[in-house]
C-alpha cells in the first residue's frame, strides 16, 4: 500500500510531488512544477503556502490569506473565492520551494516576496486581472459562453 502524503512528510521532514490544476498559476504551473512541502514548525503565517487535506480527501495548495475563528482563510492565487476554516488539523505542511523549468525557487526569494505582495494585497485587482487574462487567452471560449447566454433557447 503506498504511504500517505501525511506519513511521508512525518518520516522524512518533506515531500517532493508533481502538481496538478490551476490554482496556483501564475506561481505553480500544473504537470510542470515540482513542489517541495516540508513539515511545519511552528505558525503558520500569512501569505504561507500550504497544503491541506479537505474532509473529502482532496489535497488542494493553496495560501493563507487570514485566520478567523474557525481556522485559516485560504485562496489559490489564480482564484478569488475563499475558502473558509481550513484548520490546523487539515494542514500537511507548507511549500518551501519548487522547480520550474529545472530552476529552483524558494519562498525566501526576493522576486517570491514582491510577487507576494503585488498579488496578495488586492482580492479585487486579483479578480479583474485574471478575468483579463482569461479574456485574452481564450477570447474563442469566451465568445462562445457569452453568445450561449444571450442567445440561448430557455
Amino acid at each position: 500500500m503506498p504511504k500517505q502524503i501525511e506519513d511521508v512528510i512525518r518520516e522524512r521532514g518533506y515531500y517532493m510531488t508533481k502538481t496538478k490544476g490551476t490554482s496556483m498559476y501564475p506561481l505553480i504551473k500544473s504537470d510542470c512544477s515540482d513542489v517541495c512541502i516540508v513539515k511545519i514548525d511552528g505558525e503558520i503565517q500569512k501569505y504561507d503556502v500550504i497544503l491541506y487535506k479537505r474532509e473529502t480527501g482532496e489535497h488542494v495548495l493553496h495560501r493563507v490569506l487570514g485566520k478567523n475563528d474557525g481556522g485559516y482563510i485560504c485562496c489559490g492565487d489564480n482564484q478569488w473565492i475563499l475558502e473558509y476554516n481550513v484548520t490546523r488539523d487539515m494542514v500537511l505542511g507548507k511549500l518551501d520551494s519548487w522547480y520550474k523549468r529545472d530552476k529552483k525557487y524558494t519562498v525566501r526569494d526576493k522576486r517570491y516576496l514582491r510577487y507576494v505582495k503585488f498579488w496578495c494585497k488586492s482580492l479585487k485587482l486579483r479578480k479583474l486581472m485574471l478575468k483579463l487574462m482569461r479574456f485574452r487567452y481564450k477570447p474563442k471560449e469566451w465568445c462562445y459562453r457569452v453568445y450561449k447566454k444571450l442567445f440561448k433557447k430557455g
